[in-house]
């Protein structure tokens, strides 16, 4: 559908349009009283949130990142599903799935109130998906902006056989400077340390996780609630997630960012990934006819 059709359909008088995006691919705005988003149908992604009144985004997305057909968004929240990581069958599959990089279409907008609006995407499987992974699916994306940004992320198994899988929220949360940040919530957890080189060891996080080399962790047994500290910014990301015990944290640091062509060279600094993910030991199966969620909500305030 062209943006014209797309706005005739859903479209909401002041307070949301669809636009040609970057790379011409459509993109919902949103600006209601309480805050503004930008939000992808391609790829089913999340690029921007601010509150009324924030300095700044409360997403990262880089000057270099890829928007064309085929390609995955590095920045905001992108989705991974049926799998998070290296593909687990090795068979050369994408790494972290195959809908961060397909369209989805864009089903429902609705004004909840003056300040709050809900856009619905949803995707399922066809002829390509079925090549690469062979189960029907349905897969819907609620994203709700108001003085919170939440996004939960649903699958429903159509077919009559159950299916494992693992997923994840995989939010670049802005940072005035990376290096100064640091991550709460996670003291005493345990994690893998995919940073670690062949052999993944198991630690045991001691206090705030820091960025002062590369950081890619699964934590394992979660609470809840999350939060980072960004004193470069003077304020505080409040992360709360739903249906998840394991979460991802990540940042590139200098060599990883400058072998990718879609972050410049400085961009590790710009950028913390804290992931509400279901990975790792946190394999979720959905029975025929069954659905499950993963979600979460984020909330920016003041140091």
């Amino acid at each position: 559908m062209t943006c014209d059709e797309l706005n005739a359909e859903h479209g909401i008088q002041g307070v949301l349009r669809v636009t040609e995006g970057r790379g011409g691919l459509p993109l919902v705005e949103i600006g209601n009283a309480r805050a503004s988003a930008r939000v992808s149908p391609y790829a089913g992604q999340v690029l921007g949130f601010r509150p009324s009144g924030a300095d700044d985004d409360l997403l990262f997305v880089g000057d270099r990142a890829y928007f064309e057909a085929g390609k995955a968004i590095k920045g905001g929240v992108p989705i991974c599903w049926p799998w998070f990581g290296a593909d687990p069958e090795g068979k050369g599959r994408p790494a972290h799935g195959f809908v961060r990089s397909l369209p989805w279409r864009l089903s429902g907008t609705e004004a909840v109130d003056a300040g709050t609006t809900r856009v619905t995407l949803e995707i399922e499987d066809d002829e390509a998906t079925l090549a690469l992974w062979p189960y029907p699916f349905q897969l819907r994306l609620d994203v709700t902006v108001g003085a919170t940004l939440g996004v939960v992320l649903t699958t429903r198994n159509p077919g009559g056989t159950p299916f494992l899988l693992t997923q994840g929220l995989h939010a670049y949360f802005k940072t005035g400077d990376a290096t100064r940040a640091v991550v709460l919530g996670l003291d005493g957890c345990r994690y893998i340390d995919k940073a670690a080189g062949a052999n993944d060891a198991v630690r045991n996080q001691q206090g705030p996780v820091t960025v002062g080399a590369e950081v890619n962790r699964i934590y394992e047994g979660v609470g809840p609630e999350l939060a980072i500290e960004d004193p470069a910014l003077g304020r505080r990301v409040r992360i709360r997630g739903r249906n998840s015990r394991t979460c991802v944290v990540w940042n590139p640091w200098v060599e990883t960012a400058r072998a990718m062509d879609d972050l410049d060279d400085e961009d590790y600094k710009r950028f913390v990934c804290v992931e509400t993910v279901n990975a790792a030991s946190e394999v979720v199966e959905v029975a025929p006819g069954a659905e499950v969620s993963l979600g979460a909500e984020y909330a920016l305030e003041p140091l």
